[in-house]
């Protein structure tokens, strides 16, 4: 019993280590500037509005996209939508609500 407990704490050690080597190289190399990369994520319904927000958020923090920040894009949103898009915008600070004019002038077209 010792052996198979000693064995799992070795296992759970290593995923642990490994976790906090991934936080720190990804807080160390990141790009402090504004974005280089944007991850552009168009938004008109209320009904996906938090759903893709919150996968472009993960997406962004764990490495799986090779953007520094998310733009949640005002594709005329209603009130209701633009609430939701807020508080997540919000609660994550590499996301910002955009509307289009503002990402030209973001871009500089």
């Amino acid at each position: 019993m010792n052996v198979i407990s000693a064995v799992i704490l070795c296992v759970l050690a290593v995923v642990g280590a490994c976790a906090v080597i991934k936080e720190i190289s990804l807080r160390l190399f990141r790009i402090k500037a504004d974005c280089s990369v944007m991850l552009i994520t168009p938004v008109d319904s209320a009904e996906d509005a938090e759903l893709v927000l919150r996968s472009a958020a993960a997406r962004l923090k764990w490495g799986r996209s090779r953007a520094d920040c998310a733009v949640c894009l005002d594709c005329d949103i209603d009130e209701k939508t633009r609430k939701i898009c807020e508080t997540v915008c919000r609660e994550y600070g590499f996301l910002r609500l955009m509307t289009k004019k503002e990402l030209k002038e973001e871009l500089h077209l």
